[in-house]
Order: C-alpha cells, then sequence, then structure tokens
C-alpha cells in the first residue's frame, strides 16, 4: 500500500513494508523521494519525520539532479538510467533483507560515484553511500558491499570484531570481495 504527501511541495511516496523504522530514499533517475515505513507507523509520525528531513531532502534531490545532468561527462562514470533503476531496487532488496538480520537500520541510502570506495557510512548518522559502478559487477559482489557497510553499524572500524561480524553473516565474504579486485 502506497500513498503521497507533500513536503514543500516536494511529492513524497510512502510505503507501508515489512520494516522496524521509517527509511528515506531519494530514487535515480528523477530524485523520486521514497519512505518505507512500518505498517503500524500513524501518517502524522512520518509526516514528521518527512518535515524533520526537508532540508535535507531539497538538498539531497538538488545534488543527485545535478550529478545526473553531469553524468555523461565522463564515459567511466556514465551508467543507464535503467542500470541505476536496478542498482538501487538491489539494494532495498539487500537491505529488507538483512537489516533484521543483522538488527540494524541504516537511515538513509545514496547512490554516487566513487574513485576509491564501493561504499561508505557515517556510522553516526546511519547514512549509507553505494558506488555506482557496482550497477556493472555481480549482484554477490553488491550484496557484499551492503552487508559490509551495515557492519560497520555494528562496529565502526575494521577491527577483528568487524570481521568476526562479516563471517558470521556472510561466511563467503572474501571470495566476494576477491571478486571487486579483479
Amino acid at each position: 500500500m502506497s500513498k503521497i504527501i507533500y513536503v514543500n511541495n516536494i511529492p513524497v511516496t510512502i510505503e507501508y513494508r515489512k520494516v522496524k523504522n521509517i527509511n528515506l530514499y531519494i530514487k535515480p533517475p528523477d530524485a523520486q523521494v521514497l519512505i518505507t515505513a512500518p505498517p503500524h507507523a500513524s501518517e502524522r509520525r512520518i509526516r514528521d519525520f518527512a518535515k524533520g528531513k526537508a532540508q535535507w531532502i531539497e538538498k539531497s534531490r538538488k545534488r543527485m539532479l545535478d550529478s545526473l545532468e553531469g553524468r555523461a561527462e565522463e564515459t567511466s562514470r556514465s551508467i543507464t538510467d535503467a542500470q541505476l533503476g536496478r542498482l538501487v531496487d538491489k539494494v532495498e532488496e539487500y537491505a529488507r533483507i538483512w537489516e533484521p538480520v543483522m538488527g540494524v537500520n541504516a537511515t538513509n541510502w545514496t547512490f554516487r560515484y566513487m574513485k576509491t570506495r564501493w561504499g561508505s557510512c557515517t556510522v553516526n548518522t546511519g547514512r549509507i553511500r553505494i558506488n555506482t559502478r557496482l550497477a556493472f559487477y555481480p549482484d554477490e559482489c553488491l550484496e557484499y558491499i551492503v552487508v559490509h557497510e551495515l557492519c560497520h553499524l555494528i562496529e565502526p572500524s575494521h577491527n577483528k570484531r568487524f570481521h568476526a561480524y562479516m563471517t558470521k553473516f556472510l561466511p563467503d565474504w572474501k571470495i566476494r570481495k576477491k571478486k571487486l579486485c579483479q
């Protein structure tokens, strides 16, 4: 079930799903705003959440629309809208699978071209960024990056504890990681 509300004249789609928390996404190619919420969340709570994020929504939409316009500059960075849409859908799918298993929740996911990282996580805000180049890799590599970044919400450092969580949740993570380096 979905519904549309408006925040500062920006349409926001609300989808009720089997999730623990209210999540916010800015979806390419046209920077649509999506909020996923648990079925029991009241519309007022969701509206308050969206209003509290209004400034971030406007800034993120502008950044995405600006970056999508400039995306064709360099062919190595270029991915089609369809590829980007598929990447976003797969990340959402993996987040729905792994967040409840791991007992964590990312507050939002963003997608951008990055030269040196496959993903990054801002632990104190729960914000995760995914490299758009992952659109060209097997799904198992993308799933590895999603689990890796979600693990940072449990353990911020790349220490023994972090690696133990990776092995617990994704026993073949080292094999998947190698595929990214080939």
